[in-house]
């Protein structure tokens, strides 16, 4: 999965908080250094890497420790809460277009989920907001996509555009 590699260097990242009695400037933009170069390793864009960081280092800089969290743990809860905040908050809701179709593009890095998601969506928007899903094949470049796709299709209820010997994701959309 492609969060893997990122978690992994997350947790190596605040490994050397855990032996810290308080948290020190220098401690904090060390495990933010190493951050940024696990987000940009992860293919997030630099600028929103540099602006997390920053924001965390500012948030997580004197910062008292809270009685029950270590200082790895008060770093962590500060880098969960702004990750949550980048990613849109945690009542982040699907906007629907006022005149149908509303158009959903899964964007993401090859093994993210994209595909699993698009079904999930899909089928939850069928059954729970009453809405008639289409799900359109656009990755042309792993055809292994676009089955799994119409199996979910299949097995969803839900159906699936597809053409086949299409090149042109843009086209196909």
């Amino acid at each position: 999965m492609a969060f893997d590699g990122l978690s992994e260097r997350l947790e190596a990242a605040f490994q050397r908080l855990k032996s810290k009695g308080s948290l020190t400037e220098a401690d904090v933009r060390s495990a933010m250094r190493e951050v940024r170069l696990a987000l940009l390793e992860a293919d997030v864009n630099y600028k929103v890497a540099k602006d997390f960081t920053e924001k965390v280092t500012k948030r997580a800089v004197g910062e008292q420790v809270m009685e029950s969290l270590t200082p790895a743990q008060m770093v962590i809860k500060i880098v969960n809460e702004e990750l949550t905040e980048l990613m849109g908050g945690t009542k982040a809701r699907l906007a629907v277009a006022n005149h149908p179709p509303t158009v959903v593009m899964m964007c993401g890095l090859q093994g993210s989920g994209k595909t699993t998601f698009s079904g999930k969506l899909a089928n939850y928007l069928k059954l729970k907001k009453n809405k008639k899903p289409l799900l359109v094949a656009c990755d042309v470049y792993r055809p292994a996509a676009i089955e799994q796709l119409k199996i979910l299709g299949q097995q969803t209820g839900i159906p699936v555009y597809t053409e086949e010997g299409a090149v042109n994701p843009s086209s196909i959309a």
